[in-house]
């Protein structure tokens, strides 16, 4: 079974949010898929199958557990399958997944998912929450389970060091902590996700947010293209695109490493 450890979201090696790669070429257990899982024990760990044309099915495991959807995920396989493999023979292709087929499509040499766009709606700011943070915010607003906070600036956003024990007790999915740049970089919104809760105390770049923070934005800037930043460790750089009901997704990658799994047919399922 071919591999390959690809950094999304970034065209530089050791930045955005990393995905393993592999290309299936016959059916595997689902718990075989687990440990293979495991064994890599990166964020996400991407099983992908031809199925006719540009067709393909995919499938993503965490170190304990299969996923329905991962964004960052999606566009490494992609990123793969275009350029590293040639299976995609034109600028669409289709993923089956378990909550549906995703159309992926190549521009200008980016990887575009395209997704329904998310809004959020104003909230009451908890008490937990503003401790948790430290900081006061300008806004709180909430999409779902999801938590929108509004800072007054990127550098806030930079120092801030949240009380991940106190984040963990505040009833939601996850927090989404943004501010606008200012006009002399060439980036237009940064924002940083703590989800202790789901199990990831930072994540590095997450696709469905920027389904919500697209819209968001859009409303406050009168714009519908945006740059954006996630993460500070390892900055993701997030193209983003209002058309509609939907947002276009779009960023670079880099490919670390490849390799190729051995024996994977004598791997137990116990």
């Amino acid at each position: 079974m071919r591999f390959w450890i690809v950094d999304t979201f970034s065209s530089s090696l050791f930045e955005g949010n990393t995905a393993v790669v592999c290309l299936l070429e016959r059916d595997v257990a689902a718990p075989v898929l687990q440990k293979i899982a495991r064994e890599f024990n990166a964020h996400e760990t991407v099983f992908v199958s031809p199925v006719s044309g540009n067709n393909f099915q995919i499938k993503w495991f965490t170190p304990f557990s299969q996923e329905s959807l991962c964004g960052h995920g999606l566009l490494a396989a992609a990123h793969v399958l275009w350029n590293e493999m040639s299976e995609i023979s034109s600028d669409f292709a289709n993923f089956d997944t378990p909550t549906g087929t995703i159309m992926v499509s190549k521009k200008d040499n980016k990887i575009v998912l395209r997704t329904r766009k998310k809004i959020d709606e104003p909230s009451a700011s908890p008490d937990r929450l503003i401790n948790a943070l430290g900081i006061p915010p300008i806004s709180v607003s909430k999409c779902e389970q999801i938590y929108i906070v509004e800072m007054f600036s990127v550098k806030q956003i930079m120092k801030l060091e949240p009380d991940i024990s106190k984040l963990e007790k505040v009833p939601c999915n996850g927090v989404v902590v943004t501010a606008e740049y200012g006009n002399d970089v060439p980036y237009d919104f940064a924002s940083r996700f703590f989800a202790p809760r789901m199990g990831i105390n930072e994540d590095h770049a997450t696709v469905w947010n920027h389904c919500l923070l697209g819209p968001y934005w859009s409303t406050r800037l009168g714009r519908s293209s945006f740059v954006a930043v996630q993460s500070l460790k390892r900055k993701s750089v997030i193209s983003v695109e209002c058309s509609g009901n939907y947002v276009n997704i779009s960023g670079d990658c880099a490919v670390v490493a490849s390799g190729s799994l051995r024996n994977v047919s004598d791997w137990t399922i116990n």
